[in-house]
């Protein structure tokens, strides 16, 4: 058993979010698999983007955002959650007032796996 805490020194930014890994591969014992925190502050939004290979499940947590998957809108919010398939095109918008937290877990991760378009 592993009992993990959000480490408040591990927030990465990225295009548009802020990150925190909570497992990595090796603690998964999966190559190509993580979990993860990501939070989209307000009026921000995560850019069209793809990914080769991986596949992501997306579990809403707190706030609401507009996801774009493959041209079609969707609007997530707190207990939503998403498969997204290697090769879906798809872009997240934060329009409300607080932070859009999600969880993702991926599988299938290689590096350079994420086009952004």
């Amino acid at each position: 058993m592993k009992f993990v805490q959000l480490d408040p020194q591990n927030w990465q930014d990225g295009r548009g979010y802020h990150k925190n890994r909570l497992l990595t591969a090796e603690e998964l014992r999966q190559p190509g698999s993580l979990l993860q925190v990501v939070e989209i502050p307000p009026s921000s939004h995560i850019a069209s983007h793809s990914h080769r290979t991986s596949v992501e499940v997306y579990v809403i947590r707190r706030g609401v955002c507009t996801l774009v998957v493959n041209g079609e809108r969707h609007e997530m919010r707190p207990g939503d959650a998403i498969l997204m398939e290697p090769g879906d095109v798809h872009e997240l918008f934060n329009h409300g007032d607080e932070p859009f937290e999600l969880w993702v877990f991926k599988t299938n991760a290689a590096e350079g796996d994420t086009e952004w378009r």
